[in-house]
């Protein structure tokens, strides 16, 4: 945002240099990225008279000028302009004066034999103007009111400094050159002077208008105003001119400078067709009524004041006039539509659409306005009408027209909404002020809180506990907590005058359980060779079940991810690609769902591809793919840092992975995740170039095991000082049972003495039966207070035996 300190004087008194001002601004908020000395470029340019003008003897083209600047000889110039001539008065760069504009330090010096004493300016030498058909002729009536000599500064309005303001998005008040005038006078503490308002125009309620409930809801507003006896010839006067053009706007004519006019003073954008273009284009009288607000369909297009041709679709708002379109709404208006010098009535629009509608059509169609900057940062409809009545005061006093009506789809409710302020809330968040070198501190007094809020336009009734405070409108979007206005105290306070407000006594933070054992786990993978990755959550709608965010930047992140699987299938692929033989990576992120309500879930995820090798040399040439207990190992030795035990269950239910190399991953008898290789469908379609495995556990079962009591707290136990006695059991098992299965009934038979079963043998035989297995089992029996005899355990062994063999279906070998 730019705006000029001229400007900036008329509405607020400003008593301080523009680089303190910079500062301050930048302190309080309204970061100044640049401060632009408009006289700079036209320094020791004076106010001249050419007396005489005679014929260069060695030059067709040129000129010696004499010429009187106030001193008392007068300078000889040579000229070489086509329109230079006697008894004018132009603008002289005197001996020493810097051309910025031309790379030019003015010099006395000979032209072809003749002494030149300076030189007389065009625009363009200024740097005014991008192109000058010669010197720059001063009005007399201008030039009369100045003394010869007078710096051309004056004459040029460039006695001037152009702040460039960076606007934050939480400050749209910050987009209109009143909002920043408060801003100065609130750090500055000076008095504010802005333009009387000339409320004496009809309001009228549209009840038939057309509007979309998406663009226009509830706290927004349109409005639209005839307006006759115009004229589009008329050019903008000099301050209007120079105002708009020092904030970066092109001057047109009267009428659409006087709507850039609003924009920038008031914050608030306005847009006005040409009435009679409107009745051509729909083919009657055109009235109020016949407006509307829409969304675009798909076979529709739009040529606008760009001059190029948009495309228009169903996430465009636009304004229609009986349902044609005539705007792309808050962003830029049609061509056809436009106002030009032949314009002499024109329908004023002032409207507040709904933010996420003027963002989407914006990023649709690519462009990005003054009007769908301020409209995305959001405006209060509190000041619409204002700002067009404010537009039409000055409509009249350059036209002859008659008193309009101001149609409006709803009436705006101005009661203020009071925010309770509390003076114990301000004293405990902000802590005592700094008196004297912090020899003394004392809270902040009741008129030290008033005089900031009201600084700033607040109103406030006291109230026992402080104050109930109503907002001004243009604050109305960032002001809307107890909190904000205690950081508004502070601001214009200083924060540094506030003394340090630590906690007494200070208790160390410390890492929780949870913490901790995530911490191990990632240690655990990364010890294990694996890398962490940190991929992004936002992703492409691909499918409907994804959750949709409301204003999303580009239609590639439109999306809460419901996987992280693909992303690191991607990673995989693109290692793959550029020549790894080997990649384990792990990722711990959320995942969101929407079932009845939005769930958001914690994961670990991670991809194993290739077998990791010190050395070339090591199985060289031959296959480097992991087969899947190699891979389960790799997962295994990751989470082994943490005293949990995962149990593996075999499944086909998950589609992207190979079904007969899956299992789901089960913690404390819970469903936490899945581990398998990938399915080969997904390697024949290329969406996997490799076999890659790939593991997702669910945190809060992960962490929540591991932190149990019994888990996380070491237990020590005596070592046992009598021996173990082992047996050995063989059975012929049908495939379908898991060895989970058969080892916890053998737990749970012998649990008094049987301290640990171990599988130390799998043999397969066709003598068997396909479907059937030979598991070899140890058992270990103990008694921690004696040594065991046969006679001991033979009726517990006897036992485990019966109940696998009837559990089973089974017979000992």
């Amino acid at each position: 945002m730019k705006v000029s300190q001229n400007w900036l004087k008329n509405l607020v008194e400003i008593n301080s240099t523009p680089e303190d001002l910079s500062e301050k601004l930048s302190i309080g908020g309204f970061e100044v990225e640049s401060l632009e000395n408009c006289s700079e470029n036209v320094n020791g340019v004076v106010l001249g008279k050419v007396l005489s003008v005679l014929k260069h003897e060695g030059s067709d083209k040129l000129s010696i000028c004499q010429v009187d600047i106030g001193n008392p000889k007068n300078l000889q110039i040579i000229c070489g302009a086509s329109n230079i001539k006697p008894n004018i008065y132009v603008y002289v760069a005197t001996v020493g004066a810097e051309l910025n504009a031309v790379n030019l330090t003015i010099k006395r010096s000979e032209i072809r034999g003749v002494l030149s004493e300076g030189m007389i300016c065009s625009l363009q030498e200024l740097g005014l103007e991008d192109s000058s058909d010669g010197i720059e002729i001063i009005d007399e009536e201008l030039a009369l009111k100045h003394k010869l000599g007078t710096p051309g500064s004056n004459l040029l309005q460039l006695n001037d400094f152009i702040y460039d303001l960076a606007i934050t998005a939480n400050r749209p008040d910050g987009m209109s050159v009143i909002g920043i005038a408060r801003e100065i006078s609130a750090l500055l503490e000076s008095k504010l002077d802005f333009p009387q308002l000339n409320h004496k125009y009809e309001i009228n309620l549209l009840k038939e208008i057309q509007l979309c409930p998406e663009a226009i809801t509830s706290n927004c507003l349109y409005t639209i105003t005839c307006i006759n006896g115009v004229n589009g010839e008329k050019l903008s006067p000099r301050w209007l001119r120079d105002r708009i053009e020092k904030s970066g706007i092109k001057s047109i004519n009267l009428l659409v400078d006087l709507t850039n006019y609003i924009l920038l003073e008031q914050g608030q954008p306005l847009h006005a067709f040409d009435k009679d273009k409107l009745s051509n284009l729909i083919g009657k009288e055109v009235s109020p009524n016949d407006f509307s607000v829409r969304k675009a369909k798909d076979n529709e297009s739009l040529k606008c004041l760009d001059g190029k041709n948009y495309d228009l679709n169903e996430n465009i708002t636009i304004i229609t006039c009986c349902d044609k379109p005539v705007a792309i709404a808050g962003v830029i208006g049609g061509l056809e539509t436009s106002v030009t010098n032949t314009t002499s009535s024109i329908y004023l629009e002032g409207a507040v659409f709904n933010p996420v509608t003027i963002r989407k059509s914006s990023r649709e169609i690519g462009v990005r306005t003054e009007s769908s900057s301020r409209y995305e940062k959001g405006i209060s409809s509190k000041n619409t009408i204002d700002a067009v009545t404010r537009a039409i005061n000055l409509l009249e006093e350059y036209y002859p027209i008659n008193l309009p009506i101001i149609n409006t789809s709803n009436l705006i409710n101005n009661e203020d909404v009071s925010i309770k302020l509390r003076r114990n809330r301000i004293h405990k968040i902000l802590g005592p002020l700094i008196i004297n070198d912090q020899l003394n501190k004392r809270n902040l007094s009741d008129n030290e809180i008033v005089d900031k809020l009201l600084l700033i336009g607040c109103t406030l009734k006291s109230k026992e506990y402080g104050w109930d405070v109503a907002v001004i409108p243009n604050r109305s979007q960032d002001l809307i907590r107890e909190i904000d206005l205690i950081e508004e105290i502070a601001r214009l306070i200083g924060y540094d005058r506030f003394d340090l407000n630590l906690p007494n006594p200070i208790k160390p933070g410390k890492l929780s359980p949870e913490q901790l054992a995530l911490k191990k786990v990632k240690s655990g993978f990364i010890e294990n060779g694996f890398n962490e990755v940190l991929s992004y959550s936002l992703v492409p709608e691909d499918k409907e079940s994804l959750i949709k965010i409301s204003n999303p930047l580009l239609l590639e992140t439109s999306c809460l991810r419901d996987n992280i699987w693909e992303e690191h299938l991607e990673i995989v692929n693109r290692n793959i690609k550029s020549g790894q033989t080997s990649c384990y990576i792990f990722e711990v992120g959320n995942v969101f769902y929407k079932n009845s309500e939005f769930i958001q879930e914690e994961i670990l995820n991670g991809a194993i591809y290739g077998n990791k090798k010190f050395g070339e040399w090591v199985n060289s040439g031959k296959d480097n793919d992991l087969n899947y207990y190699e891979a389960r190992g790799k997962l295994k030795e990751a989470l082994s840092s943490l005293n949990i035990k995962v149990d593996d269950k075999p499944t086909n239910s998950i589609d992207f992975l190979h079904p007969g190399r899956t299992a789901k991953l089960f913690i404390e008898g819970k469903d936490a995740g899945y581990f398998g290789e990938i399915h080969p469908k997904l390697i024949l379609d290329k969406t996997a170039l490799k076999k890659v495995y790939l593991f997702s556990i669910n945190i809060p079962n992960l962490l929540g095991a591991s932190t149990r009591k019994n888990k996380w707290i070491p237990i020590y136990k005596e070592y046992p000082i009598v021996p173990k006695m082992e047996r050995d059991i063989n059975f012929i098992f049908s495939k379908e049972y898991l060895i989970s299965e058969i080892t916890s009934e053998i737990k749970k038979t012998g649990k008094n003495l049987l301290e640990d079963v171990n599988l130390i043998d799998v043999f397969e035989d066709i003598n068997f039966g396909e479907n059937f297995i030979s598991y070899t089992f140890r058992l270990s029996y103990r008694d921690k207070d004696k040594t065991l005899l046969d006679s001991d355990i033979s009726s517990i062994h006897s036992n485990i035996v019966s109940k696998v063999e009837k559990r089973f279906n089974t017979k000992l070998r």
